[in-house]
């Protein structure tokens, strides 16, 4: 039993998709020529912002099959189609306070797939996103941080038994200082189907590590995992 147990999650974590969110260079650029999607931050007080020329330059080393997403937070709507239109961008992930209203008018005016990034810390914050997953193609769920500033990125991990009862019959994405080390943990508690990693292949805070992206992409897609 135990072993049928350890097959069917094997195979599940055989299946996730990855985002690597945070690229601000070409070097790391070509370093996620397998990952699935590529996350572009138009948020200025990251470390990891772009802008708009720059987003547009670094994905012309990005593969065919691998979606570009861009990260706004709090963004005005002419902002995000300016860049949307500018860098042609598959997916627009909201993470910061954007409500009902801001997501229906971005999706009316643009046409494109919404990402609604959700901080968790609670049940409560799991129960919120319910209000949100019927106007948007993904949630994305990310660790809740006391300082407002800090959206993404951190490093730091939340409780992950809160999804463990969490279903959904769209997509969905695990953020929050996911790495090598504890991603196979966290998939195993949540089903994961895609996992969004920033910090946990950076050399620094802003600062993408191309063997680290390698060997995260290797890791994932080749399955070395042993004993659940």
């Amino acid at each position: 039993m135990q072993y049928r147990k350890s097959l069917k999650i094997l195979s599940m974590v055989n299946n996730i998709a990855i985002k690597i969110c945070g690229i601000n260079d070409s070097e790391t650029a070509r370093a996620c020529k397998n990952v699935d999607y590529v996350g572009l931050v138009f948020y200025q007080k990251s470390p990891r912002f772009v802008t708009a020329f720059q987003a547009k330059e670094i994905s012309k080393f990005f593969s065919k099959n691998t979606k570009k997403v861009g990260l706004f937070v709090n963004a005005n709507i002419e902002l995000i189609e300016y860049i949307t239109e500018y860098v042609n961008l598959d997916f627009i992930q909201l993470h910061g306070d954007e409500d009902l209203s801001m997501i229906k008018a971005i999706k009316q005016r643009l046409n494109k797939p919404i990402i609604k990034a959700i901080s968790i810390c609670s049940e409560k914050d799991v129960d919120l996103s319910e209000t949100f997953k019927p106007f948007c193609e993904m949630i994305l769920f990310d660790t809740k941080l006391q300082t407002p500033e800090i959206r993404g990125g951190s490093g730091i991990s939340f409780n992950w038994n809160l999804l463990e009862k969490y279903k959904s019959k769209k997509k969905w994405m695990l953020a929050g200082g996911l790495n090598i080390k504890n991603l196979k943990k966290a998939v195993e508690l949540t089903g994961a189907p895609i996992v969004d990693i920033s910090s946990g292949v950076e050399v620094e805070k802003g600062v993408k590590c191309p063997e680290k992206i390698k060997e995260l992409i290797r890791y994932v897609k080749k399955s070395r995992f042993t004993k659940i």
